[in-house]
């Protein structure tokens, strides 16, 4: 039987990104109050979810809140960690993120942003 390359299963195409961006962990599911705002840097992206180094790990199925520049635009999205491992070469993270819930205007700005960054 062949094995299915994971990359092949995605919904939306990832681009890399180099790109500061805040995140805040929800302390509890529904929660408003949320961790400090710690700034990491976007890995890659798609519609579906986003990638980013960091020097603090989090844990699998926080659930995180982000905040995304886009040029002259932005949006915050919830999202859940999927995964996450410490990169080989020194003590930074790299954490994968699924997005919760995203707002349809936001959607579509975030699809745009990243067709004009694979063209």
């Amino acid at each position: 039987m062949e094995e299915i390359n994971p990359a092949d299963r995605r919904q939306h195409p990832r681009t890399p990104l180099d790109l500061d961006i805040e995140v805040s962990q929800v302390q509890a599911e529904g929660a408003q109050d949320v961790e400090n705002i710690i700034r990491c840097k976007c890995r890659d992206i798609s519609g579906g979810g986003i990638s980013f180094y960091s020097m603090h790990p989090y844990a699998a199925q926080s659930v995180l809140r982000l905040h995304i520049p886009l040029d002259q635009t932005h949006i915050k999205v919830m999202g859940k960690v999927t995964w996450g491992k410490q990169l080989p070469t020194d003590p930074t993270f790299v954490t994968g993120v699924q997005f919760l819930n995203i707002y349809e205007h936001d959607f579509e700005v975030l699809c745009s942003y990243i067709m004009t960054k694979c063209l």
